[in-house]
């Protein structure tokens, strides 16, 4: 098969409110098939007038959230655990309404939280909460998936062994890992490795350089990365989810301090032409 692929919207965001809609022709010119839609604020979200301009321009969406020290499904309050698994179930519906096959990101623990004490119970914590989106997952046809990160975002999932363990844990086959090279540079020994390692459990996959430039500009191994993808039957959406444009809260962020690239819609239409060509792959 040749993979479906994409990019994050975040792309040409400065603020994490602005509107989509206007980014998806951006997109569609570019090259890609996709979108994938940041879906931080889904109780305001229209997903039905999303999903129309989507088919209007013949776009697919993948989906991704990340969960806040507000909405953590591994705190000992349960009115914070409540609010998170209301925030996962707000996005598993807009996924399915946008007809997203997945909802990845950080849906189990809150992204840049680091808690001094309990990290065990923390865990056992998020286990539990896991068991109830992924039955809610499932009834909506969605896979939930759980990005592996890096050791200065997320304190929970830092490799491929760990989401394992945890997906072991939760025992429940629509929760997946998501991974992306960016955060799998810094922690993981061998990514080609770690990609075979993931095998049939690996869900959604983020091609990003290792400075977070668009794939290619970079170090990483694309030949390897790809041959790993294709040896384990990957079937999901490559999806770049490079940042490259200080400006804004967006780039703040992100820790973007200077332009990764002179032209945010030329470097678009190479990110989707190296993705086709190096990445993407048929049977």
């Amino acid at each position: 098969m040749t993979h479906k692929i994409g990019i994050h919207l975040s792309y040409w965001q400065e603020s994490w409110s602005d509107p989509l809609i206007p980014l998806f022709q951006r997109a569609k010119t570019a090259g890609f098939d996709l979108v994938e839609l940041p879906l931080l604020a889904p109780f305001t979200m229209d997903f039905p007038g999303l999903k129309s301009a989507l088919d209007a321009l013949g776009l697919s969406a993948s989906c991704g959230t990340g969960l806040g020290q507000q909405t953590d499904i591994t705190s000992p309050d349960p009115d914070t655990r409540a609010a998170g698994m209301a925030h996962l179930q707000a996005c598993l519906e807009g996924a399915a309404i946008l007809g997203s096959p997945v909802l990845g990101g950080l849906t189990y623990a809150p992204w840049g939280i680091f808690p001094d004490t309990d990290r065990t119970a923390r865990r056992a914590q998020c286990v539990e909460s896991l068991k109830q989106a992924a039955v809610l997952a499932e009834s909506l046809n969605v896979t939930l998936c759980l990005e592996v990160v890096n050791r200065f975002e997320g304190y929970l999932l830092n490799t491929v062994q760990q989401g394992l363990a945890l997906i072991e844990d939760v025992g429940h086959p629509n929760l997946r890992l998501h991974l992306d090279t960016f955060h799998m540079n810094i922690e993981e020994d061998d990514l080609a490795g770690a990609i075979r390692l993931a095998g049939e459990k690996l869900g959604h996959f983020h091609c990003v350089a290792n400075n977070r430039k668009a794939p290619g500009r970079g170090h990483i191994d694309w030949a390897g990365v790809r041959s790993a993808l294709h040896s384990i039957a990957y079937r999901g959406f490559l999806v770049a989810e490079s940042f490259v444009n200080p400006a804004g809260e967006v780039g703040q962020g992100l820790y973007i301090w200077r332009d990764l690239a002179d032209s945010l819609d030329a470097n678009a239409q190479e990110i989707a032409r190296f993705l086709r060509q190096e990445v993407a792959f048929d049977d």
